[in-house]
């Protein structure tokens, strides 16, 4: 599963989550991927009512939980799973907005920035490359 903490795990980012985000729920199936203390809370998440919906047990789990906590933004990286949550009536959000969200407030330099992105893709983040040109053209 590519959830966004993952990617912002591998780069040695997660922390900054707290810089966005009062608390970060995330299902159990998730926890056993990324563990940090204080940031981020388990939850139990009921898929019961995704039961019949072709996707896997950390990606149902974390849309489940949204749902049954109302929460609109979901932090989570795959398209498949990013057009769903938009059915659903969720805000889809992924490791680059995050990021450039990091940056539009101050907390990630542009070269921090740069070097977040680069790091993502060489830890195995896939990204169109045309998102990437602009990305890039963007924070110059």
């Amino acid at each position: 599963m590519q959830v966004v903490s993952v990617y912002l795990a591998k780069i040695g980012k997660l922390h900054f989550l707290n810089e966005l985000f009062a608390e970060v729920p995330i299902p159990e199936d998730v926890h056993n991927e990324v563990v940090v203390d204080g940031l981020i809370i388990v939850k139990s998440a009921d898929i019961t009512k995704l039961k019949n919906v072709p996707i896997e047990g950390g990606e149902k789990a974390a849309i489940s939980l949204a749902l049954d906590q109302k929460i609109e933004d979901i932090l989570i990286d795959e398209a498949r799973i990013r057009r769903l949550a938009r059915v659903l009536g969720l805000r889809p959000r992924g490791t680059l907005w995050v990021l450039s969200k990091l940056y539009d407030e101050g907390f990630l330099s542009k070269d921090d920035l740069k070097e977040s992105v680069f790091g993502l893709v060489q830890k195995g983040y896939r990204i169109r490359e045309d998102i990437l040109v602009e990305l890039l053209k963007e924070i110059g």
